[in-house]
């Protein structure tokens, strides 16, 4: 049946089931089903078995509902009667079209022992149950639910082949079993030691990853695009982690520093590294930024502002080049990555080459884990990473490497953070305290006079460029509303 094609049905019954019969004929009138009733269409000297037989075979009758009570079994079963003379038809229609769901029969009653009335010819067909008032609603909704074409439970639309198929077979199992030791550990020694052997088999697995003899970004896209496995074992490590008794964002951040000094640089992988190239650790690079911009999809679901508050006001030591392992202060905006080997280098080569970002639309369209890390929420997290900037009083780079976070990802954003549309708020601005760490409206608004638009914040050749804050609320609508 097309969705948009009015229903009709047509009722078969017998008149000891009227109590049951009209009630439900008149509801399904009033919620837009066309009913063909015998006492509404038959009047005195008509045929009454050429008018079952039309209604049974009329193909604008798109669901023929027979009501089974005892008398219309009965005589269903011996064929006597109006009901035999239907049976007769409709039996005919459910022999010779086994395929078809135009008939469903409705229990209204039940024998002593509690089985349903019902004709022998349909005895095999899956019925609603009307017969019960204690689940005559449920059973209704799915009465409804069969003539509008609209089941409850639909088939999931069929997805893509996983990546991971081809991959060269890995083993997790050491990670994934830390995994579940933290879960499972009692006392907080217990945990705070399986999260550090987890940190430290985790980078080592990432190790694995490493390719020092190839410099060209098709190698780096396609390793990156096999990290995904090893990326959702983080992030199932991070549900985990919040569930302990540590603090998430300390531990956090200092994995984030850990990372970035070992596998961005030569020494990580050999302490006695004399020569490097810096395009041997483009593919960590890569995996650390969108790794951060996951951690704050994972907290903005989890709506724990304060952990995002110290995350990105923290002062991160890491190291300025892949062969100088020497630290140095930074904020969070270094693990923002643009790689000129992807972008440059690769992109103009594939079929994607008139994408604004190839990276961008890899992680948008091929790197959901379900239910908290959507396309949606991975986008708009990059763009809050970009908006949150300016509001922070953070430590420079003095390099410029990372003065702001460009977000890779705005193009894909549909409608914004939700946060800042409920900033007029005065009750949902106390929730953003913790994000800015401020205590009052007036030190909130202190905070966001910064994060205004910024037209250069945008593709090269693109008209729009990245919103900000102060693009979905003005400044001094901010807590001007109860």
């Amino acid at each position: 049946m097309q969705e948009d094609k009015e229903p009709r049905v047509f009722i078969s019954y017998s008149w000891s089931s009227d109590a049951i019969v009209m009630p439900l004929a008149e509801r399904l009138m009033s919620q837009g089903v066309d009913v063909v009733l015998d006492k509404w269409y038959l009047k005195e000297g008509q045929d009454k078995y050429a008018f079952m037989e039309r209604s049974v075979n009329d193909p604008s009758i798109t669901k023929v509902l027979i009501i089974c009570d005892k008398k219309y079994a009965d005589k269903a079963n011996s064929r006597t009667g109006g009901v035999g003379d239907e049976t007769v038809i409709i039996s005919s229609e459910v022999y010779g079209r086994m395929e078809q769901e135009k008939f469903i029969p409705i229990i209204a009653e039940r024998d002593p022992e509690g089985n349903p009335y019902v004709p022998v010819y349909i005895k095999s067909r899956i019925y609603i149950d009307l017969s019960n008032e204690e689940n005559y609603e449920e059973e209704y909704e799915k009465l409804l639910r069969n003539i509008y074409n609209k089941p409850l439970y639909r088939k999931p639309a069929l997805g893509t082949r996983p990546d991971w198929l081809d991959e060269e077979k890995r083993n997790f199992f050491p990670l994934t079993d830390l995994i579940r030791q933290i879960k499972g550990a009692q006392l907080k020694k217990k945990q705070e030691s399986c999260v550090r052997t987890f940190i430290e088999k985790y980078i080592d697995e990432l190790k694995s990853y490493i390719d020092q003899g190839s410099r060209d970004g098709e190698t780096v896209y396609k390793c990156f695009v096999e990290m995904k496995s090893i990326r959702d074992i983080f992030l199932d490590f991070l549900t985990v982690l919040k569930e302990t008794e540590m603090d998430f964002a300390d531990v956090v951040g200092e994995t984030f520093e850990q990372m970035y000094n070992t596998l961005t640089n030569a020494k990580g992988f050999d302490p006695d590294a004399h020569h490097a190239s810096e395009a041997d650790y483009e593919v960590y690079k890569i995996f650390l930024w969108e790794l951060f911009i996951c951690v704050i999809a994972f907290l903005r679901y989890c709506q724990d502002y304060k952990a995002i508050h110290k995350l990105l006001t923290r002062t991160y030591f890491l190291t300025s080049s892949c062969l100088d392992d020497r630290v140095e202060p930074i904020n969070y905006c270094r693990f923002r990555h643009y790689s000129r080997m992807v972008e440059e280098w690769y992109k103009p080569t594939t079929e994607k080459k008139n994408l604004l970002t190839l990276l961008g639309n890899t992680i948008y369209t091929q790197r959901e884990k379900r239910p908290i890390y959507t396309k949606e929420a991975i986008a708009e997290a990059d763009l809050f990473l970009y908006q949150v900037r300016n509001a922070y009083n953070l430590v420079e780079d003095k390099y410029h490497f990372c003065a702001y976070w460009f977000p890779t990802l705005y193009i894909y954003v549909k409608s914004g953070p939700i946060e800042w549309t409920k900033l007029k708020s005065r009750k949902y601005c106390e929730k953003m305290f913790d994000l800015f760490g401020v205590n009052s409206v007036e030190e909130l608004k202190d905070a966001l006079k910064n994060c205004t638009f910024n037209i250069e914040m945008r593709y090269r050749g693109s008209f729009d460029a990245a919103p900000t804050i102060l693009s979905s609320t003005k400044l001094e609508e901010i807590g001007s509303l109860n």
